[in-house]
């Protein structure tokens, strides 16, 4: 065979080969270009508009809406998996049972609605579609046999943002006779209450089924009341019934810590421990120095279900807010609450002042059977009565609103009966005698979820 002949004959070979190749990538044009399409490539939806009931000032039901921008909520698809999803997780009170969406897709797109077995044209962009459950949608492409399954779903939030998540209670190995109280000291908490008549000390010993009790605290005193006990600079405080204040640093061991005779013990804050002696409140840093510090307004200092709460200004960590509440037999139309701004140095600290409900105010605190105040998460709140809701005061207690939408105590408290509060660190701890007569405690945070 001649050299041209070779050539010619390579040559005629690799005119066969770009044929061949030529041929191939037509029919696979011809075969793309007529094969259908059927997906989903983006979703978007309307604004929502959610209709809520809280309670008006009158105690009836009113109704108001929040409205979540649909532009705002984003979505993800994934094509291989056949989901589509939020991004992010709308909050708990979003109503996602009439959502318009919108769909870019190619072909026919049906939708099938939860408990039934069908699936029915969707007009896109105005029908409202259920997504309190994920959504089964199906595109059908233009050949009538070509399909395509998504699973659609709007995220939301289980709890509201603003909610008390609460866990579950836990029983003490204690059975007090009177009503306990709590006092939360750092991580540490202490139960102060009597069994048959004798005061005693309950500590956590971070094992909540073995509490570490003494049955007897140690003591010259008479009889120390456990429900005036205040926690202050380090030691507990807390009277005898002849008004002499007994210290302790354990809880257990208690000594005379004052030559000053007095009515009550009211409040305690990073510097004064406070007391009414019957004319009028005083203050010591060292309970040997005493100083007046309210004098106004003294008939309508509480004498029935006192509590108080201390908490820094938003402004300056150096001053201390103070805010003492309670039920007063001079004031039977709402509670009394008390204020004043607690500062180391004498010219920058206040007296105690009763405040005064003006007419203006439509929402002072309520009387409430066993009332019981507490400072959290920057606000103030008040349970008692049938302890199915909380007071909430943002103004330092001039005004306080019930709180029915987010935030609720324990369901399982039981009304009408005192529950002991306090805040250690995020949490909530509440404690109620149970109607066994052992102690229940329930420890809750707020839900920040956004």
């Amino acid at each position: 065979m001649s050299i041209m002949r070779i050539y010619i004959s390579v040559i005629s070979f690799a005119i066969t080969c770009l044929a061949l190749v030529l041929v191939s990538s037509c029919i696979k044009d011809e075969e793309e270009a007529h094969t259908p399409t059927c997906a989903i490539t983006s979703m978007s939806v309307n604004d929502i508009t959610s209709y809520l009931t809280t309670k008006a000032s009158d105690g009836t039901d009113s109704i108001y809406t929040r409205t979540i921008s649909g532009k705002t909520i984003k979505f993800n698809i994934d094509q291989v998996n056949g989901r589509i999803y939020s991004i992010d997780s709308l909050p708990s009170w979003t109503n996602l049972k009439r959502v318009v969406a919108s769909f870019s897709y190619s072909g026919e797109l049906y939708a099938k609605w939860a408990g039934d077995g069908n699936y029915y044209p969707i007009s896109n962009g105005k029908d409202s579609l259920d997504f309190s459950t994920p959504l089964d949608l199906l595109v059908v492409a233009s050949d009538g046999i070509s399909t395509k399954h998504y699973t659609a779903v709007i995220y939301r939030y289980t709890a509201n943002a603003d909610s008390m998540l609460w866990s579950e209670p836990i029983t003490l190995n204690i059975q007090p006779t009177s009503t306990p109280k709590l006092i939360a000291e750092g991580s540490d908490l202490y139960i102060f209450a009597e069994r048959n008549g004798i005061p005693f000390v309950s500590r956590d010993t971070k094992d909540s089924d073995a509490w570490a009790i003494v049955p007897e605290m140690t003591t010259t005193a008479t009889h120390l009341d456990c429900q005036s006990v205040q926690y202050f600079q380090g030691s507990f405080y807390t009277l005898d019934t002849d008004g002499t204040i007994y210290a302790s640093a354990n809880g257990t061991t208690w000594n005379a810590a004052s030559t000053q005779k007095v009515q009550r013990l009211l409040a305690a804050d990073r510097y004064y421990l406070y007391a009414f002696d019957g004319t009028q409140i005083l203050a010591t840093t060292d309970l040997n120095t005493w100083a007046t510090n309210g004098m106004r307004y003294m008939n309508l200092l509480p004498d029935q279900y006192i509590s108080s709460a201390s908490y820094n200004t938003r402004t300056n960590d150096n001053l201390q807010v103070d805010i003492l509440a309670g039920v007063s037999s001079q004031q039977t139309n709402h509670a009394v609450v008390w204020y004043k701004i607690a500062a180391k140095e004498q010219a920058s600290n206040q007296q105690w002042d009763c405040i005064t409900v003006s007419a203006n105010n439509p929402y002072p605190l309520p009387v409430l059977q066993n009332l019981t105040i507490f400072h959290y998460n920057d606000a103030l709140y008040a349970l008692g009565g049938d302890n199915k809701r909380f007071y909430k005061s943002e103004d330092n207690g001039i005004t306080w609103k019930e709180m029915t939408e987010y935030q609720f105590p324990p369901v399982a408290l039981i009304p009408n009966k005192p529950v002991s509060v306090a805040v250690s660190g995020e949490h909530v701890i509440m404690i109620q005698t149970n109607n066994e007569g052992s102690v229940t405690m329930w420890k809750g945070k707020i839900n920040k979820l956004k």
